[in-house]
């Protein structure tokens, strides 16, 4: 049996579940898995620690703190699309959205300051 099959017997057998626990339920393909690794690979170790600084906590602090590099947030944004474009990550997704929303609000607010401090 495939994994394929395997996931529709789970879904056809599995009881009634509320809209809230299907969203949650929806069972991932192990390719979903090594596609979103490879992606958090690419990345490497310095940048996964920017990731993981901005999650917890936030854009803004991160920078100042020094962890994170302003140069680093496009290669951040990228990762969290790769997250974005799988909607079977569930919770995930909205997490990645809204952070990618934070790093876009924090270049815009930046981009207008570094224009004027670089002339």
């Amino acid at each position: 049996m495939t994994a394929h099959e395997l996931k529709t017997l789970a879904l056809t057998e599995s009881t009634p579940v509320s809209d809230k626990e299907e969203e949650f339920s929806i069972p991932l393909d192990i390719s979903d898995i090594i596609n979103i690794c490879r992606e958090y690979t690419k990345l490497g170790g310095q940048i996964q620690q920017q990731v993981e600084n901005i999650l917890e906590v936030g854009v803004d602090e991160s920078i100042k703190s020094g962890i994170v590099k302003r140069e680093s947030l496009p290669h951040v944004k990228s990762f969290l699309r790769a997250i974005c474009g799988n909607a079977y990550f569930g919770d995930a997704v909205s997490q990645a959205h809204d952070c990618i929303k934070l790093i876009q609000e924090y270049e815009h607010k930046y981009k207008e300051t570094s224009a004027f401090t670089i002339n």
